[in-house]
């Protein structure tokens, strides 16, 4: 879309399944915005590295950088239905078998840093910039996704420029294999929920250690992302939750009540939340 022509439509574009010979549907989306990550810290590296990561109703992550996708949108006939399409950057099956069955990805999160960055830029016990462009030409970060089965993933997103002509960011996905594991963080996480997992979230891009899901089985859960373990679990919602969000640190933002949004407050005395709890404004 054109913001600067009143929301002009320039550019669309379908997603298919090239080995069944079938469309899919998108089912999820979410934007990873690494220059936002860093609270200050200046890696020049990351400028242009934004990325657009869809969940499809195939079990498959789909990403596309924003600039190169950009590009590729101004240069098509938008006069008539484009018979190309992008080729995107990222694409792995996350979830689900060939059977079709219970196989979608029905959230997913990106979660900032990866391992790469984060080793590479302490030195001494300090963050300091590199000592060389090359040793930034590498770096990683983390991706979330949720399935209709209710299980919940973590993946490390490696990404690196190519000399290709025009340049082109090269992504790809880790573990690869069962049988791989992830550096200082769990791959999988137990126990699932019993429904599909309907929202990631965060409690801040800063603290990538913990983070929480909702599902249709009407749970909210909180993980651990090193150990793969469940560390809470807040049932007794009247409905499936289709969506949260964190506000600070102590406030929880749920559905899940029929036709009421709950903010749920962690941060409040016993003995206050006896005596009744009004919001400040």
């Amino acid at each position: 879309w054109d913001l600067d022509r009143n929301g002009e439509l320039i550019f669309t574009s379908q997603c298919a399944d090239i080995v069944n010979d079938s469309t899919v549907s998108l089912t999820c989306a979410d934007v990873s915005n690494p220059t936002s990550w860093d609270d200050g810290y200046n890696d020049s590296s990351k400028s242009g590295n934004d990325a657009i990561v869809l969940g499809t109703s195939n079990g498959y992550v789909i990403g596309y950088v924003v600039g190169e996708l950009m590009a590729f949108a101004s240069t098509s006939d938008t006069s008539v239905e484009s018979e190309g399409s992008p080729v995107p950057n990222l694409r792995f099956r996350a979830h689900g078998t060939d059977t079709g069955k219970g196989e979608a990805i029905t959230a997913i999160k990106c979660g900032g840093d990866g391992t790469i960055p984060t080793s590479a830029r302490l030195r001494d016990g300090e963050e300091r910039p590199p000592s060389s462009s090359n040793s930034r030409s590498l770096s990683s970060s983390i991706l979330l996704t949720g399935g209709e089965d209710g299980s919940v993933k973590q993946w490390e997103i490696l990404s690196q420029n190519t000399p290709s002509s025009p340049p082109r960011i090269r992504m790809e996905h880790w573990p690869r294999l069962s049988s791989q594991r992830m550096k200082r963080r769990s791959h999988l996480f137990t126990p699932k929920h019993d429904g599909p997992v309907s929202s990631i979230a965060q409690q801040s891009k800063s603290d990538s250690s913990k983070f929480l899901t909702c599902s249709q089985d009407g749970s909210v859960a909180v993980w651990s992302a090193s150990s793969g373990k469940e560390l809470f679990r807040m049932d007794g919602f009247s409905s499936g939750i289709s969506s949260l969000a964190c506000l600070e640190r102590e406030l929880l933002v749920t559905d899940g009540m029929e036709g009421y949004v709950c903010v749920h407050d962690f941060g409040i005395e016993e003995d206050a939340a006896d005596n009744g709890y009004d919001l400040e404004w």
